[in-house]
């Protein structure tokens, strides 16, 4: 899902709940200093793009700087129902989906976080890795004569 740290491909522009006003999503880039949200009730919601069925396989939070200690992805389908849940273990910002299966087209992965000290999340950066399998095309060649 990821060209490099730094060109996301295949997921939509995030939307950040819990934010101050005028936080750019970009600020959620690795290597960025990261979000500080305002609020502990904070989370990142991002679409997947139109036409993509990824395959998810973890979603973490890599800032070493962060008060996060816990990371909550749930992954809702195209209809708003949670296809599921998961948490990274105890002490890790990494979370590992319990299936490697492919999301219908238009899901979204929303991103919850609990921090070590009870306050709003800081120095948040996200990385989600996941692949995609491509389609078949098919090519159709005619003859003719002019």
């Amino acid at each position: 899902m990821n060209a490099g740290m730094d060109k996301p491909q295949y997921l939509g522009t995030p939307v950040l709940t819990g934010a101050p006003q005028g936080t750019s999503p970009s600020e959620l880039t690795p290597g960025s200093p990261g979000v500080d949200f305002n609020s502990t009730d904070a989370s990142v919601t991002i679409p997947v793009v139109a036409g993509i069925t990824p395959i998810l396989a973890s979603v973490s939070v890599p800032s070493e700087s962060t008060n996060v200690n816990s990371t909550t992805v749930t992954v809702t389908g195209p209809n708003g129902e949670p296809i599921f849940t998961f948490t990274s273990p105890p002490g890790s910002t990494t979370a590992t989906p319990p299936t490697f299966e492919q999301l219908p087209e238009n899901s979204t992965i929303k991103i919850t976080f609990t921090t070590s000290d009870g306050q709003p999340p800081r120095d948040v950066t996200i990385s989600v890795i996941a692949c995609y399998k491509p389609s078949t095309a098919t090519t159709v060649i005619t003859e003719g004569t002019t």
